[in-house]
């Protein structure tokens, strides 16, 4: 091989490396993008199901449905508001919570851990053990405020750019006036169900 041979073989390795590193940047950049929600395309809309275990001796399980509807503050953060609808099986009593929402996603990708929090209150209606004094019967009285917290963790995962599903652990909390069996009388409680969440996350340009 002559010297003009291999000068011409290092230019093509050089040319090749080039052509390496512009592939594999551009399968990075395609990698990231559109792997997680566009901030500025619309905002985060969530939809689930729950199903919760009680928690402590005056937890009680129950089912729910949320909707939330949140604005992103950047790619990670997003706040809103939400509604939803549980019904509580030992206290026998149906709900709607009102409230804020927010979620936190810790890496802007398709696949992300997050935390959630929703805080607000709720209608109470449809209670059928009430005055009994016995263990998860509700006060005849007003019940005063009525407070919704649910702190929640867990995963998120896109179908297409826009589309994902969500899964997540919560402790739904109501504030209610409940009977108190060591007291042998009413006052005011929070109860807890651990829930599992599952749901589809979504964005709609616009909306």
């Amino acid at each position: 091989m002559n010297k003009k041979e291999r000068v011409c073989d290092v230019d093509n390795i050089v040319e090749w490396r080039h052509v390496i590193t512009i592939l594999l940047a551009v399968i990075v950049v395609s990698g990231r993008a559109q792997t997680s929600f566009d901030s500025g395309e619309g905002c985060l809309n969530v939809v689930d199901v729950s199903y919760a275990q009680g928690i402590g001796k005056y937890g009680d399980s129950g089912i729910s449905a949320n909707y939330m509807h949140e604005k992103f503050i950047n790619e990670n953060f997003s706040i809103g508001v939400g509604i939803g609808y549980s019904y509580h099986k030992n206290y026998k009593f149906s709900a709607i919570p009102v409230y804020f929402s927010t979620h936190y996603f810790f890496l802007d990708r398709k696949f992300s851990p997050f935390v959630n929090l929703r805080i607000g209150g709720f209608a109470l209606f449809n209670a059928k053990n009430v005055g009994t004094y016995e263990k998860y019967s509700l006060s005849k009285e007003k019940q005063g405020i009525s407070l919704f917290m649910s702190p929640g963790v867990g995963v998120k995962m896109h179908i297409t750019p826009n589309i994902g599903i969500m899964a997540s652990i919560s402790d739904d909390i109501y504030l209610v006036n409940a009977f108190d069996t060591h007291r042998n009388d009413y006052k005011s409680k929070l109860i807890h169900g651990l829930g599992i969440n599952v749901g589809l996350c979504f964005q709609i340009k616009g909306w």
